[in-house]
């Protein structure tokens, strides 16, 4: 798998936020800022691979998302936009924008499971399993960001558990549009995927 950088965050004037109901007793700090929820991620590839990250999550029904992937050494290496059919995955160390429509290959190439963008905000926010997929959802009634939840896809699987939430800082109105930021080169979401695919026969991880 490629090596991934970071130090464009400041640049793509993105922030990590959350849009999602509010309940009492969720360790929620004070403030109008929009809610971020950060989870710690198990990723497992079906391969016998698995590698652990954190995700924050903005998520608001039917279709618009936004999150970004923080590996356990740096800061966050990917980004996911998505809204209105459109999908924007941002590489932050090779500074590109991969673009396309928000059917299953934008999140299949971000962490492994196989759903649209849709059919994630359903699972996160209200626990429906994608077809022929299993969720299993703890927590966040009501349409709130869930305390755990588990999407499995064959052998493959990415379980989530909340390790707190965050006030953010930018307008949310911003986020959930798959639309690239303008500074950046723009490429097929395609692209993506075969380029963070494990080369045949090296397992993930191995240099």
């Amino acid at each position: 798998m490629k090596r991934l950088g970071r130090g464009l965050v400041g640049l793509l004037g993105l922030a990590t936020v959350a849009c999602a109901t509010v309940h009492p007793g969720d360790g929620v700090p004070a403030g109008a800022g929009p809610l971020v929820g950060v989870y710690r991620a198990a990723i497992d590839d079906g391969h016998g691979a698995a590698r652990g990250a954190k995700l924050s999550i903005w998520a608001e029904r039917p279709d618009r998302l936004h999150v970004e992937l923080i590996p356990p050494v740096g800061g966050v290496s990917l980004s996911l936009d998505a809204g209105g059919g459109n999908a924007c995955i941002v590489d932050t160390g090779a500074a590109a924008a991969y673009v396309g429509k928000d059917g299953p290959d934008a999140i299949e190439a971000l962490v492994g499971v196989r759903v649209s963008v849709a059919e994630a905000v359903a699972a996160l926010l209200d626990g429906a399993p994608p077809r022929a997929l299993t969720v299993t959802r703890t927590g966040g009634a009501d349409g709130a960001l869930p305390e755990r939840i588990r999407i499995v896809d064959g052998a493959r699987s990415i379980e989530l558990a909340r390790m707190r939430f965050e006030r953010g800082t930018t307008d949310s109105g911003s986020l959930g549009t798959g639309v690239p930021p303008p500074q950046l080169p723009v490429r097929p979401i395609e692209d993506f995927g075969r380029e963070v695919a494990p080369e045949p026969g090296r397992a993930a991880g191995e240099r």
